[in-house]
């Protein structure tokens, strides 16, 4: 509905991947945290990362995450990738500044994908960018709070640098600008 009514959108195309839904919490699906948390004391585990019977582990989530990020990596380096050199990489932009405006961080980058998931799920794939893929992360990050669930419609910006080797597209950098903003939704 957004895409439609935006003069900046209507030519987008939406797309939807079973990829990036939210994790399976199995039997706990649909109850209150609390109720988790109970589970995972009686389990003897810790409640952030507690996976209740039937649901999906973390590193079951973190392979959907790699495998969207790879995906969506190739089909944007195949629709937007200009005629380089074979090993040239593509040309990591400088990062504008962070003033609470819609294009943060991202005015000088050529090419843009907005992903739409949930806040559990991008626990997984924050914890990935950082921790497996060396992300670099804003100054003054919370690194206390990095890893929790965002609030309700939060916003994490990532640029991602891509290289071609073999015909096929790498990443070769990722920057975090902000992670789990909510300023953009004013009451």
């Amino acid at each position: 509905m957004i895409m439609k009514h935006n003069s900046s959108c209507s030519d987008l195309q939406m797309a939807c991947d079973p990829l990036l839904k939210e994790i399976s919490f199995g039997i706990a699906e649909g109850r209150q945290v609390q109720e988790m948390k109970e589970m995972a004391k009686a389990a003897g585990q810790s409640f952030p990362g507690f996976t209740p019977p039937e649901g999906e582990t973390q590193e079951q989530v973190k392979e959907r995450v790699k495998e969207f990020l790879e995906k969506m990596l190739q089909q944007m380096g195949s629709e937007h990738w200009r005629d380089r050199g074979k090993d040239e990489h593509a040309s990591s932009p400088e990062i504008s500044p962070v003033e609470g405006k819609a294009d943060d961080g991202v005015r000088a980058v050529p090419v843009h994908a907005l992903v739409v998931t949930h806040g559990a799920y991008m626990c997984v794939a924050v914890h990935y960018f950082v921790e497996e893929l060396r992300c670099f992360l804003p100054q003054g990050v919370d690194k206390a709070n990095m890893f929790s669930v965002g609030p309700n419609t939060g916003l994490c910006r990532f640029i991602l640098t891509l290289k071609k080797e073999d015909d096929a597209f790498k990443l070769s950098g990722t920057r975090c600008v902000f992670l789990n903003r909510g300023d953009h939704v004013k009451m």
